[in-house]
């Protein structure tokens, strides 16, 4: 049937995805990583063949995941689905059934035609000797993942015409009534400004004398570069973010942390506005591209925050889109979290007038020149937008397994 779409669809537009045995990159990956890669882009169809749940159910059939384990990654599906429906991809989910009889009279078929590999008919045979693990396994799947953004759909698959007929009938469905033309209704509101706002309550005055700094930092640097080994050889990935206000001291914070550790276990990540490619995808998709392989650690100069920062205060996003997006990373770092990956966010603060007081050091300093632009002069006449958008981010983003660090710099 795969074949079958493929022959009536442009295929110029289309990306046709098998997963059926993991690569050793994604295997050093977390779970979801394989499928974002693959997505197809704006405007485009992906037909995936065995996709997000086939793992998932094999393993759960076998016994290597339980009951709870199995509840709790199928929720991580319906939460990947949901975002990839509010982002406006339509998604169609197709369970092609048949019979267990009609399933060993085709086995039959395919044998005697010798159409089946030797590891393909060991893979069938043993379907059928689990057919009703298999049935049993997939009214789970399908009753807790048929959601409205994400429908599941039966195809009786006895009668090949019947079945390419039923498959092309609710793809038309779903694609004649699609807005291609989706409206971008501009932020007219703020999010939400909590009590107690968390930044304005931050001490900056504290320091530390150079003598203690000096021998702190040779202790931290011995021990970090250990842990980091330590880390790689138990296979548990890490990724530092720094986000913070325009010459707050992130790159000089990243570069004396860099400076401790194996660079040949490290990736250091400048994010910038996305480019052309990174905007014909979901926001989280370029920062899904760079998670490190397990074992490994990258520092993210500014991150997926720019989400609810500059393209808040900005107004790159709509309102909904905003708020929703509180909880997509939410649940982006839990996956990662969940996955052998240890998050630590930190935010570097200073008041209005340190900044002030840096910018213009900058512009007196031959050699600091390239740090000053115009942009960093026009995000500062926001200021107080960027405090509100700063504290609602921190306070709706800090959870138990990825709280935010914030430090005075």
């Amino acid at each position: 049937m795969v074949n079958f779409l493929g022959t009536i669809l442009d295929i110029r537009n289309v990306k046709i995805e098998t997963f059926w045995v993991e690569t050793d990159e994604e295997k050093e990956r977390p779970y979801f990583w394989k499928y974002w890669m693959k997505l197809p882009k704006r405007g485009q169809i992906g037909i995936f063949f065995g996709a997000w749940y086939t793992k998932l159910m094999n393993d759960y059939i076998k016994g290597d995941v339980n009951e709870v384990e199995f509840q709790y990654k199928l929720t991580r599906i319906v939460n990947f689905e949901k975002m990839l429906a509010d982002d406006g991809a339509v998604i169609v989910k197709l369970w092609v059934h048949f019979s267990k009889d009609e399933q060993m009279k085709k086995l039959k078929k395919l044998s005697k035609e010798k159409k089946l590999t030797d590891e393909a008919k060991k893979r069938a045979f043993w379907n059928y000797e689990n057919y009703k693990k298999i049935i049993d396994c997939a009214e789970k799947t399908i009753r807790f993942t048929d959601r409205a953004e994400s429908r599941w759909y039966l195809i009786e698959a006895k009668d090949k015409q019947f079945r390419e007929l039923k498959a092309v009938q609710i793809i038309y469905e779903h694609l004649k009534n699609l807005n291609l033309v989706l409206a971008k209704e501009q932020i007219n509101i703020w999010v939400k400004h909590f009590p107690n706002p968390i930044l304005e309550k931050l001490d900056l005055n504290k320091s530390v004398k150079e003598s203690t700094y000096n021998k702190k930092m040779d202790e931290y640097r011995e021990r970090i570069n250990e842990l980091m080994w330590k880390a790689y050889r138990n296979k548990i990935s890490t990724i530092l973010v720094f986000e913070g206000w325009d010459a707050a001291g992130k790159g000089g914070a990243i570069r004396r942390l860099a400076s401790a550790m194996d660079i040949r276990l490290l990736r250091v990540m400048s994010v910038s506005a996305p480019n052309e490619e990174e905007r014909s995808y979901h926001y989280l998709w370029r920062f899904w591209k760079y998670i490190p392989m397990y074992g490994f650690t990258t520092i993210f100069d500014r991150s997926w925050y720019g989400r609810v920062l500059v393209e808040c205060v900005e107004k790159f996003a709509t309102y909904q889109e905003i708020e929703r997006s509180y909880e997509e990373i939410v649940d982006f770092e839990n996956n990662l979290v969940s996955s052998n990956v240890v998050v630590i966010k930190f935010w570097l603060h200073i008041d209005k007038e340190e900044q002030l007081k840096r910018f213009k050091e900058r512009e007196q300093t031959e050699w600091k020149n390239y740090k000053i632009t115009e942009e960093d002069w026009r995000n500062r006449e926001k200021w107080d937008k960027y405090m509100m958008a700063a504290n609602d981010m921190i306070f709706r983003t800090s959870s138990k397994d990825c709280p935010w660090f914030i430090s005075g710099s």
